[in-house]
């Protein structure tokens, strides 16, 4: 799982100050898989107000990866991509019993890579970049920056949530690596910014020794450079 090269993977997740000071425990959760037919990598926020958020946001990353075992196991069944994410939903809302799904809401954020696809899915607030072995061919997938913010965003206790993921499905050829983060990166971001971002990390990370890689992003988001930041921050740095 962690190896040389181009083909690494590795991910970190940190309390926000407001969460260290108040003795409150991180809200996100992360999990990757690298398996022989395909490679799966979620990141997941759990929302601040909610008394059990960061059991739905460990939830809804081990939702999300049984449904993806299931899905292949059955040979990428032909249902709809739809079908998917509601098997991830309905999943999830028995995973968080006895408690309501409402105390437990969290966002949803996964990239699942075929040996000759991705499908990249978003439910909620965070950052997903694609980054193209052609610079014009990366893609940054993130959060509405253009002023119209509000501070209701999507969850996977959301009635429609179903019709809320936005998803796409790319040729996996195209791409080098892949990287993933909650609100508490994203959101520190202007827009326009988050490519760049990405692939210096990815660059970063690429060169070094895997054991390195975990505590090289642990270090940087303790030490994230913006004033007054107080969210949790969780990352996922891949090559494809």
């Amino acid at each position: 799982m962690f190896c040389f090269g181009k083909k690494f993977v590795c991910g970190a997740s940190v309390k926000g100050p407001s969460h260290v000071l108040h003795g409150i425990v991180n809200q996100d959760a992360f999990l990757y898989l690298k398996k022989r037919k395909y490679s799966l990598f979620v990141v997941s926020d759990g929302m601040g107000s909610k008394p059990y958020s960061d059991l739905g946001s460990k939830m809804a990353c081990m939702s999300v990866a049984k449904e993806i075992e299931l899905f292949v196991k059955n040979k990428h069944s032909s249902y709809p991509i739809s079908q998917l994410f509601e098997n991830v939903v309905e999943r999830w809302k028995k995973s968080v019993l006895p408690h309501d799904v409402k105390e437990c809401s969290a966002t949803c954020l996964f990239v699942f890579a075929t040996k000759t696809k991705i499908l990249t899915a978003r439910l909620g607030d965070g950052m997903i970049c694609l980054l193209g072995k052609e610079p014009s061919q990366s893609v940054a997938l993130t959060d509405d920056k253009d002023g119209s913010f509000s501070n209701a965003t999507c969850s996977l206790s959301d009635s429609s949530v179903v019709q809320e993921f936005k998803y796409a499905i790319y040729d996996r050829s195209l791409f080098k690596g892949v990287v993933l983060s909650t609100d508490g990166i994203s959101a520190d971001m202007n827009s326009g910014k988050e490519l760049p971002f990405a692939e210096d990390i990815f660059c970063e990370l690429k060169k070094m020794f895997f054991w390195k890689r975990n505590a090289f992003l642990r270090n940087m988001m303790e030490k994230w450079p913006v004033p007054h930041h107080t969210d949790d921050k969780t990352i996922v740095v891949a090559g494809l």
